[in-house]
């Protein structure tokens, strides 16, 4: 007697995995929605990882197994108030482009650029603000920390780039042009500046358009 043949093989494996993927991915989601919430309500250390898992219906050993820390949960959230989820385009790639920048389009270019920090910053700088304040008691946080400001400082380098040298006013180096550009398109200095500072955020945004092409360009590209 023949054997019966076993059908055609693999769909339907390629189905329970793509399933499975997207329901680890809604987990994944609702544990970092339920994060930045409490984050934002309570502060990194009132926050535990029992805290989230019950705002996003899962359990303890999930997260873990998920983060492994209660500093990666933050991080992931700051990751996806910067990009928009894991499959987005990076930041870098993102941002306005400032290639090309002439007298006759700098300060069209530069408002475009605040205008998308500005915007950028709404979502990131309160998640910034409570890892900042969770620095000195956590050193994962502190790592972290550090990670996303070497990130940061290589996008600017390479926004200075697009600039190229000879945009740069005079006795400006590159390496010094990332670091302003750095640090006033930083999440820290948009909550220094709209927390607890008296600007808005048009205030910010409209700060930003003036001042980064004053700081960094010749004067030349400044007129229209």
């Amino acid at each position: 007697m023949s054997t019966p043949s076993a059908g055609p093989p693999g769909p339907r494996r390629n189905y329970d995995n793509r399933r499975r993927r997207a329901d680890a991915q809604t987990r994944q989601r609702r544990i970092v929605e339920a994060a930045t919430t409490l984050f934002l309500e309570h502060g990194f250390g009132a926050t535990s990882i029992d805290h989230i898992a019950a705002a996003a219906d899962v359990s303890s050993p999930t997260i873990y197994a998920t983060y492994g820390s209660k500093a990666a949960v933050l991080e992931a959230a700051i990751d996806i108030a910067l990009l928009g989820g894991d499959d987005e385009i990076p930041l870098l790639d993102q941002a306005p482009s400032l290639a090309g920048i002439s007298a006759g389009n700098a300060a069209a270019r530069f408002a475009a650029y605040a205008k998308f920090f500005r915007t950028l910053n709404e979502r990131v700088a309160p998640l910034a603000r409570v890892m900042e304040q969770a620095t000195s008691s956590d050193p994962a946080i502190k790592e972290t920390r550090s990670r996303m400001r070497t990130a940061m400082r290589a996008d600017c380098s390479q926004w200075i780039k697009q600039l190229g040298p000879k945009a740069l006013r005079q006795g400006l180096s590159a390496t010094h042009a990332a670091d302003v550009m750095g640090t006033m398109i930083g999440p820290y200095t948009y909550s220094l500046l709209t927390v607890d500072g008296a600007l808005t955020p048009d205030d910010y945004e409209r700060w930003l358009a003036h001042a980064l092409p004053h700081l960094l360009l010749k004067p030349n590209l400044l007129s229209k």
